[in-house]
């Protein structure tokens, strides 16, 4: 069977060995070129890196150099540290700038500011340049009315007091600093101390509440008319709010009312307290009437509505209080410099009312600016006339009587 099968095979193998398949991979090399690869394969290659460490153990971490190195490396971690610190600091001091710049910058647009002038402005930016100087006419007009308006409340609310006290028989004398009687007189009671003492305040009060709360309001006035009406007002709540604050702390005045309801310090204080706020409210709310005394676009803009009350109402308080102050010298009474004190609780919180907005449309009302002259001149004479007419005093002696009579006879 083994020769059948190899006989076989003999016919489907071939004798011949079979053939190798190479192939084609260019000419062959020639002996330089073998010589050059061979030259290659026996060169040095680098040693790659391991991930495996060193094995040195403790003793390497104490060693110098790396001790040497933990602190170059804490040194310099202190150094960014200490750096960073630096720029957060020099960040908040730059921030807290910037704010106090803005904030100065709503009353002195020109605070820190380059003086280069760009070639074109927008239309209302060049209305605002033209308009600047316009500022110091508000508060020079305001500062007259200011005056003229405390001088009428103020001769009214002691003519007031001078007529009621007259009911008793108790003659007064008017000077300009004071309403003067006699102190010793029997004539005073409890009772007609009281009434007398408030009667000023009242009629003061009264005031505040016809000019600045009914004829205030009125849309169709002229400009420095509803500016004068807005300042009586003012002074007459003044007058009767914050009277009481200043007389009960100097025993004068309107503070004669709570000494003789026999009011304690407590109640004193606490009812100080609550007219100081309502005169504050009074003045927040007040805030959009004097916007309607400017007559102009520019001034009642978000950015430049604040720096105009500051022009019209504080600014011209500080001055307009400085110069009666000024004209009461050498008799400074500290009841009426105190009620010149208190009526900042009425101005100061224009400049926090940030939502107040004109009820007037000056593009159909828009009027100029100017100084008023004669104004100033009517004041300067009735300051004049105050001073000069009342420095001697007034004596006025006034009888009247009030009668009622009601007949009633049967038919």
């Amino acid at each position: 069977m083994r020769k059948i099968r190899k006989f076989f095979q003999g016919f489907f193998e071939d004798s011949s060995p079979p053939k190798e398949y190479r192939p084609y991979l260019g000419p062959d090399a020639t002996d330089e070129q073998v010589e050059e690869m061979k030259f290659e394969n026996t060169r040095a290659t680098k040693k790659r890196r391991t991930g495996k460490r060193k094995s040195g153990g403790f003793l390497s971490f104490l060693s110098a150099k790396n001790i040497e190195k933990r602190v170059e490396k804490r040194k310099s971690d202190q150094h960014k540290r200490k750096v960073k610190r630096k720029m957060r600091a020099k960040k908040r001091k730059h921030e807290r700038k910037t704010r106090r710049i803005d904030f100065i910058r709503r009353f002195l647009p020109n605070y820190k500011k380059e003086r280069a002038i760009s070639i074109e402005f927008s239309q209302d930016e060049s209305d605002d340049r033209i308009k600047h100087g316009n500022y110091l006419t508000y508060t020079f007009n305001s500062v007259i009315l200011y005056i003229l308006a405390y001088l009428l409340v103020y001769m009214v609310y002691q003519l007031t007091v001078l007529v009621i006290a007259a009911r008793w028989h108790l003659d007064s004398v008017l000077f300009f600093y004071d309403l003067q009687f006699n102190d010793f007189s029997p004539l005073w009671t409890p009772h007609n101390i009281i009434i007398v003492t408030i009667s000023g305040p009242v009629v003061a009060l009264l005031f505040g509440i016809l000019f600045l709360r009914i004829l205030g309001g009125r849309f169709h006035m002229r400009k420095h008319l509803k500016l004068f009406m807005l300042w009586l007002g003012l002074h007459g709540y003044n007058l009767f709010l914050g009277a009481f604050a200043s007389g009960t702390s100097f025993d004068e005045g309107f503070g004669y009312v709570a000494a003789w309801l026999y009011l304690n310090i407590f109640w004193k204080i606490l009812i100080s307290l609550i007219f100081l706020f309502i005169l504050g409210w009074i003045g927040f709310a007040a805030a959009p009437k004097f916007l309607d005394t400017s007559f102009s676009i520019t001034r009642v803009k978000q950015q430049n509505k604040i720096k105009f009350l500051f022009y019209q109402v504080i600014l011209s308080w500080f001055i307009g209080s400085l110069i009666l102050i000024l004209v009461r010298i050498p008799y400074i009474m500290p009841y009426d410099t105190g009620n010149l004190i208190t009526m900042v609780f009425a101005v100061a919180p224009m400049l926090f009312n940030r939502m107040a907005k004109p009820t007037k449309n000056f593009r159909l009302e828009k009027r100029q600016n100017r100084l008023k002259w004669f104004l100033f001149a009517l004041m300067v004479a009735l300051v004049l006339l105050y001073r000069i007419g009342l420095d001697h005093g007034l004596h006025i002696q006034l009888h009247y009587r009030i009668l009622f009579n009601l007949d009633i006879a049967p038919i």
